[in-house]
Protein backbone atom coordinates (compact mmCIF):
# COMPACT_ATOMS: atom_id res chain seq x y z
CA UNK A 1 0.00 0.00 0.00
CA UNK A 2 1.31 3.51 -0.81
CA UNK A 3 0.66 6.70 1.53
CA UNK A 4 -1.48 9.06 -0.32
CA UNK A 5 -0.90 12.68 0.31
CA UNK A 6 -3.66 14.64 1.56
CA UNK A 7 -5.68 16.52 -1.29
CA UNK A 8 -9.72 16.51 -1.96
CA UNK A 9 -9.39 13.56 -3.91
CA UNK A 10 -7.88 11.73 -0.83
CA UNK A 11 -10.65 12.92 1.58
CA UNK A 12 -13.34 11.69 -0.81
CA UNK A 13 -11.30 8.07 -1.37
CA UNK A 14 -11.29 8.15 2.81
CA UNK A 15 -14.91 8.99 3.31
CA UNK A 16 -16.02 6.18 0.55
CA UNK A 17 -13.55 4.02 1.85
CA UNK A 18 -14.80 4.38 5.70
CA UNK A 19 -18.60 4.53 4.85
CA UNK A 20 -18.04 1.00 3.04
CA UNK A 21 -16.69 -0.49 6.04
CA UNK A 22 -12.80 -0.48 5.35
CA UNK A 23 -9.91 1.02 7.73
CA UNK A 24 -8.24 3.88 7.06
CA UNK A 25 -4.80 5.12 8.41
CA UNK A 26 -4.97 8.72 9.13
CA UNK A 27 -2.63 11.20 10.85
CA UNK A 28 -3.36 13.16 13.99
CA UNK A 29 -1.06 15.61 15.88
CA UNK A 30 0.25 13.18 17.64
CA UNK A 31 0.43 9.92 16.04
CA UNK A 32 -1.15 8.12 12.89
CA UNK A 33 -4.23 6.10 13.65
CA UNK A 34 -6.53 3.46 12.43
CA UNK A 35 -9.79 4.58 12.14
CA UNK A 36 -13.55 3.17 10.83
CA UNK A 37 -16.70 4.82 10.93
CA UNK A 38 -18.22 4.47 14.72
CA UNK A 39 -21.50 3.19 13.03
CA UNK A 40 -19.99 0.21 11.48
CA UNK A 41 -19.52 -1.92 14.17
CA UNK A 42 -18.05 -4.79 11.67
CA UNK A 43 -15.44 -2.04 10.98
CA UNK A 44 -14.27 -1.51 14.21
CA UNK A 45 -13.94 -4.33 15.56
CA UNK A 46 -11.50 -4.69 12.26
CA UNK A 47 -9.58 -2.34 14.02
CA UNK A 48 -9.04 -4.24 17.31
CA UNK A 49 -8.21 -7.39 14.93
CA UNK A 50 -5.52 -5.46 12.81
CA UNK A 51 -4.04 -4.66 15.65
CA UNK A 52 -4.13 -7.89 17.52
CA UNK A 53 -5.32 -6.30 20.40
CA UNK A 54 -7.93 -7.79 22.26
CA UNK A 55 -11.62 -6.30 22.34
CA UNK A 56 -11.53 -5.34 26.46
CA UNK A 57 -9.79 -1.67 25.78
CA UNK A 58 -11.80 0.80 24.84
CA UNK A 59 -11.17 3.08 21.34
CA UNK A 60 -10.90 6.96 20.69
CA UNK A 61 -13.41 8.55 19.03
CA UNK A 62 -11.62 11.39 16.58
CA UNK A 63 -13.75 14.13 16.28
CA UNK A 64 -13.56 17.49 13.82
CA UNK A 65 -14.19 20.62 15.57
CA UNK A 66 -17.66 20.55 15.89
CA UNK A 67 -18.68 20.21 19.54
CA UNK A 68 -22.47 19.80 18.61
CA UNK A 69 -21.17 16.29 17.45
CA UNK A 70 -19.09 15.48 20.03
CA UNK A 71 -22.12 16.50 22.47
CA UNK A 72 -24.52 13.58 20.21
CA UNK A 73 -22.31 11.03 21.64
CA UNK A 74 -20.42 12.10 25.00
CA UNK A 75 -22.45 13.43 27.93
CA UNK A 76 -19.86 15.94 28.68
CA UNK A 77 -19.28 17.16 32.71
CA UNK A 78 -18.31 20.69 33.66
CA UNK A 79 -14.90 19.24 34.01
CA UNK A 80 -14.60 18.19 30.42
CA UNK A 81 -16.28 20.79 29.09
CA UNK A 82 -13.51 23.24 30.43
CA UNK A 83 -10.77 21.28 29.30
CA UNK A 84 -11.88 21.33 25.95
CA UNK A 85 -12.87 24.92 26.30
CA UNK A 86 -9.42 25.98 27.36
CA UNK A 87 -7.07 23.55 25.32
CA UNK A 88 -9.18 23.67 21.97
CA UNK A 89 -8.54 20.96 19.78
CA UNK A 90 -5.00 19.28 20.28
CA UNK A 91 -3.29 16.33 22.12
CA UNK A 92 -5.73 15.59 24.60
CA UNK A 93 -8.19 12.21 25.33
CA UNK A 94 -11.25 13.42 27.66
CA UNK A 95 -12.76 10.37 29.13
CA UNK A 96 -15.90 10.94 29.77
CA UNK A 97 -20.34 9.19 29.89
CA UNK A 98 -21.14 8.22 26.71
CA UNK A 99 -24.64 8.49 25.28
CA UNK A 100 -27.11 6.32 25.03
CA UNK A 101 -26.66 6.43 21.08
CA UNK A 102 -23.46 5.58 21.61
CA UNK A 103 -23.56 1.69 21.63
CA UNK A 104 -20.36 0.46 20.20
CA UNK A 105 -17.25 -2.03 20.45
CA UNK A 106 -15.11 0.87 20.80
CA UNK A 107 -16.45 1.11 24.05
CA UNK A 108 -15.41 -1.97 25.26
CA UNK A 109 -18.79 -3.07 26.67
CA UNK A 110 -18.18 -0.11 29.15
CA UNK A 111 -20.15 3.09 29.24
CA UNK A 112 -17.88 5.87 28.68
CA UNK A 113 -15.95 7.16 25.54
CA UNK A 114 -12.53 8.85 24.97
CA UNK A 115 -13.12 11.84 23.16
CA UNK A 116 -10.65 13.19 20.75
CA UNK A 117 -10.58 16.49 18.67
CA UNK A 118 -6.83 16.76 16.83
CA UNK A 119 -6.68 20.24 15.58
CA UNK A 120 -5.38 18.04 12.15
CA UNK A 121 -7.39 19.07 8.43
CA UNK A 122 -7.22 15.72 7.17
CA UNK A 123 -9.36 14.54 10.40
CA UNK A 124 -11.84 17.10 10.28
CA UNK A 125 -12.49 17.12 6.70
CA UNK A 126 -13.43 13.09 6.46
CA UNK A 127 -15.19 13.59 9.96
CA UNK A 128 -17.41 16.54 8.63
CA UNK A 129 -17.46 14.08 4.98
CA UNK A 130 -18.88 10.85 6.94
CA UNK A 131 -21.16 12.78 9.04
CA UNK A 132 -20.10 10.55 12.33
CA UNK A 133 -16.66 10.32 14.55
CA UNK A 134 -14.18 7.85 13.54
CA UNK A 135 -13.01 4.98 16.40
CA UNK A 136 -9.73 4.96 16.38
CA UNK A 137 -6.39 3.43 17.94
CA UNK A 138 -2.62 4.11 17.31
CA UNK A 139 -1.92 2.52 13.63
CA UNK A 140 0.29 -0.38 14.94
CA UNK A 141 0.41 -3.76 16.03
CA UNK A 142 0.43 -4.19 19.75
CA UNK A 143 3.22 -3.54 21.28
CA UNK A 144 4.73 -1.79 18.50
CA UNK A 145 5.72 2.08 19.02
CA UNK A 146 2.56 4.53 17.67
CA UNK A 147 3.79 5.62 14.32
CA UNK A 148 4.76 9.25 13.90
CA UNK A 149 4.79 8.58 10.16
CA UNK A 150 2.57 7.54 7.30
CA UNK A 151 5.30 4.99 6.37
CA UNK A 152 5.67 3.64 9.69
CA UNK A 153 1.80 3.19 10.26
CA UNK A 154 1.48 1.19 6.72
CA UNK A 155 4.35 -0.85 7.61
CA UNK A 156 2.78 -2.04 10.57
CA UNK A 157 -0.70 -2.62 9.85
CA UNK A 158 -1.03 -1.44 6.20
CA UNK A 159 -2.25 -4.64 4.86
CA UNK A 160 -5.41 -4.23 6.96
CA UNK A 161 -6.35 -1.14 5.79
CA UNK A 162 -8.35 -0.17 2.59
CA UNK A 163 -6.19 3.66 2.30
CA UNK A 164 -3.17 5.59 4.41
CA UNK A 165 -3.64 9.29 4.04
CA UNK A 166 0.14 11.22 4.24
CA UNK A 167 0.33 14.65 5.80
CA UNK A 168 4.12 14.24 6.70
CA UNK A 169 5.72 13.30 10.11
CA UNK A 170 3.18 14.25 12.80
CA UNK A 171 4.23 17.51 14.89
CA UNK A 172 4.00 15.95 18.69
CA UNK A 173 5.48 12.74 18.09
CA UNK A 174 3.58 11.51 21.22
CA UNK A 175 0.24 10.17 22.33
CA UNK A 176 -2.10 12.56 23.81
CA UNK A 177 -2.59 12.70 27.37
CA UNK A 178 -5.51 10.90 28.61
CA UNK A 179 -8.06 12.49 31.22
CA UNK A 180 -10.48 10.90 33.15
CA UNK A 181 -13.23 13.10 34.02
CA UNK A 182 -16.14 10.46 33.86
CA UNK A 183 -15.93 10.35 37.52
CA UNK A 184 -16.40 12.97 40.51
CA UNK A 185 -12.05 13.36 40.82
CA UNK A 186 -10.78 13.58 37.36
CA UNK A 187 -7.05 12.14 36.58
CA UNK A 188 -4.83 11.21 34.06
CA UNK A 189 -4.63 7.69 32.73
CA UNK A 190 -2.02 8.38 30.26
CA UNK A 191 0.15 11.49 30.34
CA UNK A 192 1.53 12.25 27.13
CA UNK A 193 1.60 15.31 24.60
CA UNK A 194 0.02 17.24 27.47
CA UNK A 195 1.49 17.56 31.04
CA UNK A 196 0.34 17.22 34.05
CA UNK A 197 0.98 20.48 35.37
CA UNK A 198 -1.35 22.18 32.27
CA UNK A 199 -4.40 20.04 33.12
CA UNK A 200 -4.18 20.63 36.86
CA UNK A 201 -3.76 24.58 36.22
CA UNK A 202 -7.03 24.38 34.00
CA UNK A 203 -8.66 22.61 36.78
CA UNK A 204 -7.98 24.91 39.40
CA UNK A 205 -6.05 22.16 41.07
CA UNK A 206 -2.75 21.73 43.07
CA UNK A 207 -2.15 18.15 41.98
CA UNK A 208 -3.73 15.39 39.74
CA UNK A 209 -3.11 11.95 39.72
CA UNK A 210 -1.70 10.18 37.41
CA UNK A 211 -1.48 6.44 36.64
CA UNK A 212 1.48 6.37 33.69
CA UNK A 213 3.37 8.98 31.32
CA UNK A 214 4.95 8.45 28.22
CA UNK A 215 6.79 11.48 28.27
CA UNK A 216 10.35 11.35 28.15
Amino acid sequence: MDCIPVSDHAIVQATEALAAGGLVILPTDTVYGICADIRLDGAVRGIYAAKGKGPEAPLQLLFGDALDLVMEYADLTSTSERLIEELGPGGWTIVTRAREVCDSPALARGRTVGVRMPPVEAVRRVVESLGAPLAASSANRHGEPSPTTCEAAVASIGKACALALDAGPTSSGIDSTVVDCSAAEPRILREGAIDRATIARILGLRDIPVSRSVRQ
